[in-house]
C-alpha cells in the first residue's frame, strides 16, 4: 500500500496481531493441521449465499496448501504468522496515512474479531483521519463469504 495515495487498501484490521501459540507451533511442526485451523476458523459458512458451486472450506485448504508448497526453502505460513505476530509498527502506519480509512469487518471474524479493530480506528480518528467502519455478515475471509457486501461496502466508501 502507498500510504500517501488517494485510496489505500490493506489486510491490516488488527494491532496488535498476536496469533495464538498453538498456531504458531503447528504452522511450523504440523503445517496441515495448521491450514485446516485457519480454515475452521475464518469461515462463517462453508459455501457463500448464492454461491453454487463454491465451497469456501476446500478452496481455503487447497489456496493454504499452494502457498505452502509454492517454496520448499521457506515455511510461509509459518513466516507469515510470526510476522504478524511480532508486527510492531501499527499505530505508526496508521499516522502515516494520508487517505481516508475504511475498514470493513466480519461480524463473526474468529480470527480477527471485530474488537481487535478498536485500536487501529482509535489511532485513526486520534490522528485526524476519516474513518468509516462498516460491519459485514461473514467471518475471516471477506471477499469468499460476503462478496457483494464486501463490494457494496468498498463502492460507498469510494463514493464518499
Amino acid at each position: 500500500c502507498d500510504w500517501s495515495s488517494d485510496v489505500c487498501s490493506s489486510d491490516l484490521t488488527a494491532f496488535p496481531m498476536k496469533v495464538s501459540p498453538a498456531l504458531l507451533e503447528s504452522a511450523l511442526n504440523t503445517p496441515e493441521q495448521a491450514i485446516t485451523m485457519v480454515n475452521t476458523f475464518s469461515r462463517a459458512t462453508l459455501s457463500p449465499p448464492n454461491g453454487a458451486g463454491s465451497w469456501v472450506f476446500g478452496a481455503g485448504m487447497a489456496l493454504g496448501r499452494r502457498v505452502l508448497a509454492s517454496n520448499t526453502s521457506t515455511n510461509l505460513l509459518h513466516a507469515g504468522f510470526t510476522a504478524c505476530d511480532s508486527y510492531a509498527g501499527g499505530e505508526a502506519a496508521m499516522a502515516q496515512i494520508t487517505a481516508p480509512v475504511l475498514f470493513v469487518l466480519g461480524e463473526q471474524d474468529q480470527m480477527t474479531p471485530p474488537k481487535a479493530a478498536k485500536g487501529l480506528i482509535d489511532a485513526a480518528k486520534a490522528a485526524g483521519k476519516q474513518v468509516q467502519v462498516q460491519m459485514i455478515p461473514n467471518g475471516h475471509n471477506q471477499m469468499t463469504e460476503s462478496p457483494d457486501a464486501t463490494l457494496f461496502a468498498v463502492h460507498h466508501f469510494l463514493k464518499g
